[in-house]
Parts: C-alpha cells; sequence; structure tokens
C-alpha cells in the first residue's frame, strides 16, 4: 500500500517536473511547436511559387520606397543586431530589421530605454536615424531595454565602379569580391531599394561580415538623363562633361549619370544645343531640343507685274520666273530686274506671309551723244566747246524723247525729303547759261556708282554719296546727264524731266573701268 502511494508521488512529481521544464523551453524559445515547421512550409511555399508574403517568410530587398511589414509576433527576449527601419518618436516604436534572420521586428521603447553610440555615449531617441546599425536588447520580446551603436561589421566606404551578378549573389569592388543573399538591405537617403537598382555611376559604401555584405548605403545616387523635341537632331552625337555617349539621339533614350551638374551638349549636321543640366537622384531631368531645331520657314507669295515685257527678274541672284506668283521666304531681299536697251533696276523687297504685289517699269536706256575726249572733263577744257547740247539744239525735237521714263517700284523708292545735294552750282547764271533752271521744291535724284560726279547740260551738280547723287530738278524739258569717275569711262545721256509735281529719279548702269 505504501509502495503504490509512493509511486504515485513519483510520477505526479516527475510530470510536474517535466511540465516546469517544458515552461521554461517554451519561455525561452528553446521549443517553438510548429513555427519553425511553418517558417519552413512558407519558405517552401515561396521558393516554388515565387510568393513571398508569408508573415516568417524570409525577405527580399524592396522596389524602391517600399517597406517590409514587421512581423506580428516579438523574436523573445534576447540581444539582435538591426539595422533600424523607421522610428515614431510620438508613439516610442521602433521598427527594425534583423539581419540574421531577415526579419522586420517592431517594438517599444521608453524614457528608461538605455540608448548609446557604438562608443558607449548617451544620447536620446531623436538621434536615431533610419539606417543606423544597432544591437537591440529586450527581456520581454517587445520593449526595448537598450539600444547600442554596433561595431559588429567591418566597412568598405566610397566604392565607385563596382559590379553586380545577381544571379549568384555576388559584388565585386576593385579586387575585392563580395557575396550576398536575399537578406541584403541597400539604403539610398531615407528609402530602402532592390539591390538591382544600384548603378555603377553610384558611390556606396559596405557593411559585411566574413565577406558577406548585410548592409549597403548609397553615399552618392544617380538620375536619368532624357530629351524632348528631337525631331531635328535624331541620329546626333552627345557629350556629357566633354566625353561622348556611345548612344545617339532618340525619342526614347535615357542616359543615367551621376547626380550633381553636367554640361550637356548635342549636334546634328548644321544643329547644336548646349545646356547645364542638374541630376537629382532617382529623377529624370529632361533637356528640350526644340528651340535649337531648324527655324520652320514661312513665305508668301508675291506677284511681279514688270514692264517691258521679257524683262529679267532676279531675286538674290538667281533668275526667276515670274508669269505666276513667287513664293518667296519671309524677310528681305534684293532683287534686280534688267532688260538691254532700259535701264536695269536693282532695290531691295521685303516679303511676309501675306505676300504682295510689286509693279516694276524700266525706262529706256537714254541715247549717248557724241562724247568728248573721255580724259578731259569737258566742261572745263576748250575741247568741251565743242560738246553739242541737246537741251540748247533749236532743231531738238522733244517729242521724240517723249518714251515712257516713268520708274514704278511701289513705295520703295528713296524718300525725297533727303537732302543730299552734294556740290551745287556755284551761281544761277551758270544754269541760266546752260538751261537749266529748277523746278522749285523737287529734286533730281541719280543713282550710280559710288563717287560718281554728275553733271546737268555741263554744270556739275552733286556728286553719288550713299548710292544716290540729289540735286535740284531742272525745269522740264530735255537735259543732258553726263557721269564722270576717275579712272572709268565717262557717259553721257538725254533723259526727260516732266512737268510734275513729282521728284524726278533716273537710276545709270554701273560705271565701267577704262
Amino acid at each position: 500500500m505504501g509502495s503504490r502511494r509512493e509511486k504515485t508521488v513519483i510520477i505526479i512529481s516527475v510530470a510536474v517536473l517535466a511540465i516546469i521544464i517544458l515552461a521554461i523551453l517554451f519561455g525561452t524559445g528553446v521549443i517553438d511547436l510548429g513555427k519553425n515547421s511553418d517558417k519552413s512550409k512558407v519558405q517552401t511555399s515561396r521558393d516554388a511559387s515565387g510568393d513571398n508574403t508569408g508573415k516568417n517568410a524570409e525577405p527580399v530587398a524592396l522596389p524602391l520606397g517600399e517597406a517590409q511589414s514587421p512581423t506580428d509576433a516579438p523574436m523573445g527576449p534576447g540581444s539582435y543586431t538591426c539595422i533600424i527601419r523607421d522610428i515614431d518618436l510620438d508613439g516610442c516604436l521602433i521598427e527594425l530589421y534583423d539581419i540574421e534572420s531577415g526579419s522586420d521586428v517592431e517594438f517599444t521603447f521608453t524614457a528608461a530605454t538605455d540608448i548609446r553610440t557604438s562608443y558607449g555615449k548617451i544620447i536620446g531617441a531623436p538621434l536615431l536615424k533610419v539606417g543606423d546599425i544597432v544591437t537591440a536588447s529586450t527581456a520581454d520580446g517587445s520593449k526595448l531595454d537598450s539600444i547600442k551603436g554596433s561595431g559588429d561589421f567591418k566597412t568598405h566606404k566610397d566604392v565607385m565602379r563596382f559590379r553586380i551578378d545577381s544571379s549568384i549573389g555576388r559584388l565585386t569592388a576593385g579586387n575585392n569580391v563580395y557575396k550576398y543573399d536575399d537578406r541584403i538591405l541597400v539604403l539610398d537617403g531615407e528609402r530602402f531599394i532592390d539591390i538591382d537598382d544600384l548603378n555603377d555611376l553610384d558611390v556606396i559604401s559596405l557593411y559585411y561580415k566574413d565577406n558577406r555584405i548585410f548592409f549597403i548605403k548609397v553615399v552618392s545616387s544617380h538620375g536619368f538623363l532624357t530629351f524632348s523635341g528631337t525631331d531635328d537632331f535624331d541620329g546626333g552625337s552627345i557629350r556629357v562633361n566633354g566625353n561622348y555617349i556611345a548612344q545617339q539621339i532618340s525619342p526614347d533614350l535615357t542616359i543615367p549619370l551621376a547626380v550633381g551638374d553636367h554640361s550637356v551638349y548635342v549636334e546634328n549636321l548644321e544643329l547644336s544645343a548646349s545646356a547645364d543640366i542638374r541630376i537629382e537622384s532617382h529623377k529624370t531631368a529632361v533637356f528640350d531640343l526644340s528651340p535649337f531645331g531648324r527655324v520652320p520657314v514661312t513665305y508668301g507669295d508675291v506677284t511681279f507685274n514688270i514692264n517691258p515685257e521679257g524683262a529679267l527678274l532676279y531675286i538674290d541672284g538667281v533668275n526667276t520666273l515670274y508669269n505666276e506668283a513667287v513664293s518667296i521666304p519671309e524677310g528681305s531681299h534684293s532683287i534686280r530686274v534688267e532688260l538691254g536697251g532700259y535701264i536695269s533696276f536693282s532695290g531691295t523687297i521685303h516679303v511676309n506671309t501675306s505676300g504682295g504685289t510689286f509693279n516694276i517699269s524700266l525706262p529706256p536706256a537714254p541715247v549717248a551723244t557724241d562724247d568728248p575726249p573721255e580724259d578731259i572733263l569737258y566742261n572745263e577744257t576748250n575741247e568741251g566747246d565743242n560738246y553739242i547740247d541737246d537741251s540748247e539744239d533749236p532743231d531738238n525735237d522733244s517729242d521724240s524723247n517723249d518714251a515712257d521714263n516713268d520708274f514704278i517700284f511701289d513705295a520703295n523708292t528713296s524718300d525725297s525729303s533727303d537732302d543730299n545735294t552734294g556740290n551745287a552750282p556755284e551761281d544761277s547764271s551758270d544754269k541760266e547759261a546752260t538751261g537749266s533752271k529748277t523746278s522749285a521744291g523737287h529734286k533730281l535724284i541719280v543713282s550710280c556708282t559710288e563717287g560718281t560726279s554728275v553733271y546737268v547740260n555741263g554744270t556739275h551738280v552733286s556728286t553719288v554719296s550713299g548710292g544716290k547723287a540729289v540735286s535740284e530738278k531742272p525745269r522740264p524739258g530735255t537735259v543732258t546727264v553726263r557721269l564722270v569717275l576717275d579712272g572709268y569711262i565717262s557717259r553721257t545721256y538725254t533723259v526727260t524731266i516732266e512737268d510734275d509735281d513729282a521728284d524726278a529719279e533716273f537710276t545709270f548702269p554701273d560705271m565701267v573701268k577704262q
């Protein structure tokens, strides 16, 4: 009887002891009924389907701006090496990423939480920042008792021109080769990005242990350059900071560039454009090339009415048919109209999109009289006494000179208000002697080679300056105009001065060298 009772007591004691042991094991996390197996199942499911939505699934680095959800259950009491994901100072919450397990966990902290730097200096929670690597300790698995900067990792700072091979989880920086897995975390500014979003233009710092990278911080990031308005630049070349880019300009071209200011120069045939472009982290700058493209050419339809028929029209030196309206680019253009036996016309027209009509009438070329010796000014020498002055010839038939000398070019003739009389006759008695009394208030305007001296009925009246010689208009009738220029063949023309209330204008051919 007694032995049975003793056996019962022993069995009960063993059972109680077993329960106590199990409770201790559960409390310390040594035994995790179903938890690890569930995690294994989630991992297996993710490997099979690519779905990593299971709450205990091992996380991968996230796309730009995304964050993994923290686990619902704490990791249990202990100390953990973590990266700070987020801090809510008002709510006294801190989200940590456990480097070893690849899990996000949320803890609370209080004013009593001991927060120190890796050198042991006490600091406040506001000095903590996203991306800090810390050792976090908790006694109950939910509230942090201490947070201390971690010195567990080696650092390779300011790495440039690195290479990433994501297929085998390898990063090469110079002669150093590192490995990494899905647990790696990459921080660009205050955003976590996927490792594949890095560009070899970036400058990064590596945090690793045993040649395995756990964490990457982007020191200097990259952005992108694109072009708009490329129609006239397609296929052109690009230089950035003086260095040619391998790609040619196209509407969908995107060039990654390091963050900062860059000098960009593009050219295509005769076109070129340059600008200073600022590149910001993970942003795209657009260089608009449309202001540098070819200027659209607008035309005006111009009608020419030229008398006599058969005269040749030259526009900017090009012989142009004008039997129909001529389409001319907007702007100023030189024209010349000429025909044998007539005085040629040279001038400038101004064309706009509305076009217009220009009327040009060529006067017949004056018939030259017998010239005195070419090397002697006939009005100052004895040889000139034999010169025939048609205006004083009583047998002169003025009717024979009634040819139409009208010269019309819309309103593009010289303003008659311009007074450039040059050397006027010395006195009126000379003009009486030569029969060249003036028509009061009007001018005689002669166009010819610059510097040519103009004589009317033997009297020097002006010198061509600025393309024109301006003097007082002679009385109506036939007068003789002689043109003299040193080193050139002198010419004499007989012209008719109309009895009208207008200036008399004549354009003579250019002087010919001796």
